[in-house]
């Protein structure tokens, strides 16, 4: 690989992950002396054929189904109550209880393949020996600190005391979150036990649920509404005491949507400058219940505790009398964590995919996926859909990458270059990120599961979107790799823009509705990077009104921002060029600076240079540094009507001394350009005549 970021991962010469250049260090994992277990042999560094022979050792050896635990796993009472007698013989211990049942589907990591089956495969990658623990001992937060048990016992009660949020209790919404939580008993992924079993247990701590609304998608690819439950591991923001806010953030990997979506728009973009005018192919898959794969440790699932009801326990409200405790031995929606070690890994699967695509032995037609008849067929747009070209970029990957894969957290991507040079490569596309999920995750025992266990990789999903085609939505974003355009999803579009003239009909908007906005234009700004000026504002409102949990209303400059958002929207869903979007290699190259008296500018480019005079009155009206952010805004406007490039999308590098500008230099800067035109052409008509040097 010609880079060494942890998530990129390009099919290029040498393979990152499975060419590793150097040994990190793992942990002998001990075995009990009456098992042998299979040989499965490793492989060096850059041994392309040692990396396969190991892949088809993983591949085919069996890994025993978990046994039954201890716990029942009913959503009911009696089942809440044997639980409790469970926990009660072992001191209210959950620990105790799950290192006693070994082998049982209650055991950190029987989601995965044993260690000694992962080792051989996965030892060269960065991240194993944090696979490893985490799998072997359990996901554990690092906390930063501790609360006493005084502080623990008093905020127990009183969490338990005041419920759930409303959003979950709501007539017509309780249904929807006692399904999900019967979901995950059913799967084993919440212990049922009684109130006074959670007063009990050892490190107990309640946090409150809600219910969020989402979509997703059928399997014809249709998008459907959803429900999520959410876990509120900030609760008792004040005090400073909940779960995430004693998490040592500094510990944890910054997991960023930005980066992955950026890498497979640069390998998109990558590919097309190199391949003009030839198919590029995705496809996309999704890991069904991916937090629920990974087990925290018993003393972390202990604190992260939620009170539900049974529905023949309802009596009108929830209370301790009719509630019961489901103990999450799961990663949780909503714990600051939770992306983090959750990317440990599902980028490794990324990575593994990566080296699938790239391993040129690896035939999946003599060795396919468990998955292999439920992938549909590639699908390729008409011959006479043009091909949008990529100008040129100011990075580079190598010029042999002709595909990869990438993801975020439980959505992976693969990327690949479709000519009748590469059908090995396409072959290899079709399978990658399903074969590196079976190679990793403990393959479905169907019949022998000692409890119900769903899919690893949602076949719905699959179905949908798991075939190689040029269009695909991956991370909320339409990519059309023909026209090389990244688009808002119409569902999307239709919601946003709702949801904005909704608040210009109201005025006045609830400081939670006023979170989603933000949240959904902060979006849009991936593609629209400009967008971010005008949302200051609306940042300050939402501050505001959560601060004082009150309602925000919309002053006139707030609305005309607002206005011209919409007008934002309709580009994102029209698309945008990734041209538009990747780093680019300027096509003009400019200088301006500015004085007390005026500002003025120059481009070799172009040859052209300018210079405006301030009046009296605008010299003492306006900073130094407003007058600089004038003068990049002029001469912007006045060399690109001088750009002779050919380039339909010009890329302009501008240098200033310019400083960070705060919203009020934002604000002179648009009164004076709207005082002297209403736009910085107007201005820069006003500017001496430009002189083109030679």
């Amino acid at each position: 690989m010609s880079s060494s970021h942890p998530g990129l991962h390009y099919v290029l010469v040498s393979s990152r992950f499975a060419l590793c250049p150097r040994l990190i260090p793992v942990c002998t994992i001990p075995t009990r002396a009456n098992i042998k277990f299979p040989v499965i042999r490793g492989f060096h560094p850059g041994d392309r054929a040692g990396f396969f022979k190991t892949v088809k050792q993983v591949a085919a050896t069996e890994v025993p189904a978990p046994k039954a635990s201890p716990f029942r796993f009913e959503f009911s009472a009696e089942a809440a109550d044997h639980n409790t007698t469970i926990l009660e013989r072992y001191d209210f211990d959950l620990a105790k209880v799950i290192d006693d049942s070994p082998g049982s589907h209650n055991s950190y990591g029987s989601e995965l393949r044993p260690p000694w089956q992962l080792e051989p495969l996965l030892r060269h990658h960065p991240s194993w020996q944090e696979f490893h623990d985490d799998m072997v001992y359990g996901i554990q937060y690092p906390f930063e600190k501790q609360i006493d048990e005084k502080t623990r016992q008093s905020q127990l009660k009183a969490n338990m005391e005041r419920g759930n949020h409303k959003s979950a209790l709501k007539e017509d919404e309780r249904q929807h979150v006692t399904k999900l939580m019967r979901t995950d008993v059913e799967n084993g992924y919440a212990v049922p036990i009684t109130a006074e079993g959670v007063r009990r247990l050892k490190d107990a701590e309640v946090y409150p649920v809600g219910l969020q609304d989402q979509n997703t998608i059928d399997e014809r690819g249709n998008v459907i509404p959803k429900k999520r439950v959410t876990h509120d591991l900030s609760h008792n923001r004040k005090t400073g005491e909940s779960v995430n806010q004693r998490v040592d953030m500094t510990q944890l990997k910054p997991a960023m949507y930005g980066h992955a979506m950026s890498r497979v728009l640069h390998l998109i973009h990558h590919i097309r400058r190199r391949h003009p005018g030839k198919r590029i192919l995705c496809n996309k898959f999704d890991i069904d219940k991916a937090y629920r794969r990974l087990h925290t440790r018993a003393s972390t699932a202990a604190k992260c505790i939620a009170m539900w009801f049974l529905d023949d326990m309802w009596t009108g409200e929830a209370s301790e009398e009719n509630s019961v405790g489901l103990v999450l031995t799961r990663l949780p929606f909503g714990s600051s964590p939770a992306p983090d070690k959750f990317c440990t890994v599902s980028e490794t699967v990324f990575d593994l995919g990566g080296d699938l695509l790239a391993c040129e032995e690896w035939d999946p037609t003599a060795l396919p996926s468990p998955y292999a008849d439920v992938i549909p067929q590639p699908k390729r747009l008409d011959d006479d859909i043009p091909f949008g070209a990529a100008e040129e970029a100011d990075v580079s990957l190598d010029e042999s990458c002709v595909g990869g894969v990438d993801g975020y957290i439980d959505d992976g991507i693969t990327v690949a270059l479709d000519t009748p040079e590469t059908t090995g490569l396409i072959s290899r596309a079709a399978q990658a990120v399903a074969m590196a999920l079976f190679l990793i995750f403990r393959p479905l025992a169907k019949g022998l599961e000692a409890i119900n266990r769903p899919d690893i990789l949602s076949v719905r999903k699959m179905l949908a979107e798991g075939g190689l085609c040029e269009l695909v939505i991956f991370l909320g974003w339409l990519i059309n790799t023909r026209l090389l355009t990244v688009a808002l999803p119409e569902e999307k579009y239709i919601a946003y823009s709702t949801q904005i003239q909704e608040c210009l009909d109201a005025r006045r908007i609830s400081g939670e509705k006023l979170k989603t906005l933000v949240g959904r234009l902060n979006h849009v700004c991936y593609v629209i990077p400009d967008g971010r000026h005008f949302m200051s504002r609306l940042r300050n409102l939402e501050k505001a009104s959560a601060d004082s949990n009150r309602f925000a209303t919309l002053d006139d400059e707030t609305r005309a921002d607002l206005r011209l958002w919409l007008t934002f929207l309709k580009s994102a869903r029209d698309g945008i060029s990734i041209n538009r979007i990747v780093f680019r290699k300027p096509t003009l190259q400019s200088y301006s600076d500015a004085s007390e008296f005026g500002i003025g500018g120059y481009s070799p480019s172009t040859g052209v240079a300018w210079r405006y005079e301030f009046t009296d009155e605008q010299q003492l009206a306006f900073t130094l540094n407003c007058k600089e952010y004038i003068g990049v805004v002029v001469d912007s406007v006045i060399q690109s009507q001088y750009d002779q490039s050919p380039c339909p999308y010009p890329c302009y590098l501008h240098t200033s001394q310019v400083q960070r500008t705060h919203p009020t230099t934002h604000q002179q800067t648009a009164k004076f350009l709207a005082a002297k035109a209403r736009s910085a052409s107007g201005f820069a008509n006003e500017a001496e005549t430009p002189t083109q040097l030679t």
